[in-house]
């Protein structure tokens, strides 16, 4: 059958109006570029599969771990309200620490930090750590320079107040706000009361399986970005809004907070990770060192009474989830399935 013919002055204005269309489109794309996308809910949420495989870059070769995340992140529902960045709302940057008692299960959920999108590749320098205590102070020093500038950034990208935190990195045994160090139960902690990172120089090579760090710095470097991370989540008012939800309530309900508080610190701490994959040399072989390190801190492994920090499956998947999508939305522990989070 032949085609119908078309009238040219009808073809003449949908021309002009395609024209247009185009136009705006183009536009738009150079206004918003990657990071217009929509943050992470309902119908596009990540779905992580057993076989997935980080995207490889350069000489960076990843393989997947003997163990798989989560089959499916469901992301829950966040009824109409959408992500959007304070920015977009005001002009002063905003504390994310203050808030109402009201206000705790949406700073959880909904948190403009959530609307950043991807966490770019992170310039950064570190001399390489050995077994002698100056030598991993200067590696410590230098990586905590680069988690400054890279958090920093994500936070004035939300329009949210951020300060560095503290750094404690002790050779003698002493003690802060939130006790003794060292604490025989963790290589390192984050002390909310004086927004303090404790690392011990060597207590953490001893805590972490005596793997020399001149060989394989990345374990330091991940338990490093996780006490970063908990610094992260107090500055947005994660960490105070978590516990602020719970404090009344049964041991079993704070534990399964703290899962889910732990488990987004491992996801942030692997996302910072992959943006200085490259300058600090974070290979697959390393990576996957770390991997099944984290695998055996689970709270099923580890033969801890308590369980508040995850199996050693969800502790290990939730740091390949950061790593694998580097975007900050895909750490919302707060809206998964308890499954997710066990």
């Amino acid at each position: 059958m032949r085609p119908r013919r078309s009238n040219p002055l009808a073809f003449g204005f949908l021309g002009i109006l395609a024209l247009v269309f185009a136009g705006v489109v183009v536009i738009a794309g150079l206004a918003g570029g990657e990071e217009a996308e929509s943050p992470a809910g309902p119908g596009t949420g990540p779905v992580a599969t057993g076989k997935a495989v980080p995207t490889q870059t350069g000489e960076v070769e990843i393989t997947p771990p003997a163990f798989t995340p989560p089959r499916e992140l469901n992301l829950g529902s966040l009824g109409d309200t959408q992500i959007v960045p304070a920015a977009a709302e005001r002009s002063t940057a905003v504390d994310l620490r203050h808030m109402r008692r009201s206000d705790t299960a949406a700073r959880l959920k909904r948190n403009p930090l959530y609307g950043t999108g991807l966490m770019r590749p992170t310039s950064c320098r570190a001399p390489r750590p050995s077994t002698r205590p100056g030598d991993m102070l200067a590696y410590l020093n230098a990586v905590t320079g680069c988690l400054d500038r890279a958090w920093s950034a994500k936070f004035s990208q939300a329009g949210a107040v951020f300060q560095e935190p503290s750094k404690v990195y002790w050779s003698r045994a002493g003690r802060g706000p939130c006790g003794v160090y060292p604490n025989p139960d963790a290589s390192a902690y984050y002390c909310p009361a004086n927004r303090g990172m404790y690392i011990g120089l060597s207590h953490v090579i001893q805590q972490s399986g005596q793997v020399d760090p001149a060989r394989n710095h990345v374990p330091y470097l991940t338990v490093l970005a996780h006490e970063y991370a908990h610094h992260v989540q107090s500055m947005a008012g994660i960490g105070g809004a978590w516990w602020w939800e719970v404090s009344t309530r049964s041991r079993e309900a704070q534990d399964a907070h703290s899962r889910r508080h732990e488990l987004q610190a491992q996801c942030l701490a692997g996302a910072f990770v992959r943006t200085v994959r490259v300058p600090l040399g974070v290979t697959g072989a390393r990576w996957q060192q770390v991997l099944r390190a984290e695998y055996g801190r689970g709270d099923d492994q580890n033969g801890a009474p308590r369980r508040d920090h995850g199996t050693g499956e969800h502790y290990a998947a939730w740091l390949h989830q950061g790593w694998k999508y580097a975007r900050i939305g895909y750490c919302n522990t707060w809206v998964v399935p308890p499954s997710q989070v066990g």
